[in-house]
């Protein structure tokens, strides 16, 4: 009588490492995190932005951000920055729908991120598309760069 064969599952092999980390290896990371943490999220009821990376160390490591929260009606997270945002514009001469617009200036291009009425001379926050840096700048020039037709 034949003994009845069990499956054996083959052995995990612990991928190697890679010596330095790249720009598309970091942004890959970035996508398949944020794929991860928005199942999980959602197991819960729970919506996720973010995924933005700073502090890249491209011979050690990086930083992500992401943010977890319950979604408000539109799926979205409540954020302060934008609510702030949305009453502080008109009074440096910027409409409220401007928070998150982008402008192109020296030929990169940023988006509009806060509102910092506690900084008279540089009050805007925007940061640079590119690579996630930060940057102030006065309110007139990020109106005016917004008037400005991009090319």
């Amino acid at each position: 009588m034949k003994k009845p064969r069990k499956h054996v599952q083959p052995a995990r092999v612990k991928p190697v490492p890679p010596r330095n980390l790249t720009p598309p290896l970091c942004k890959q990371l970035a996508r398949d995190l944020l794929v991860a943490c928005r199942k999980v999220a959602e197991s819960h009821g729970l919506s996720v932005e973010g995924g933005d990376l700073s502090d890249i160390d491209l011979r050690h490591g990086f930083d992500i951000h992401f943010r977890v929260g319950i979604p408000m009606p539109d799926g979205s997270l409540f954020s302060h920055d934008k609510a702030l945002f949305e009453v502080l514009a008109p009074s440096f001469g910027l409409e409220p729908s401007d928070f998150g617009r982008t402008f192109r200036t020296g030929g990169e291009m940023f988006r509009i991120t806060a509102i910092n009425p506690n900084r008279p001379k540089y009050p805007i926050s925007a940061e640079r598309l590119a690579d996630g840096r930060g940057f102030k700048s006065t309110a007139e020039n990020v109106a005016a760069y917004l008037n400005t037709p991009s090319l």
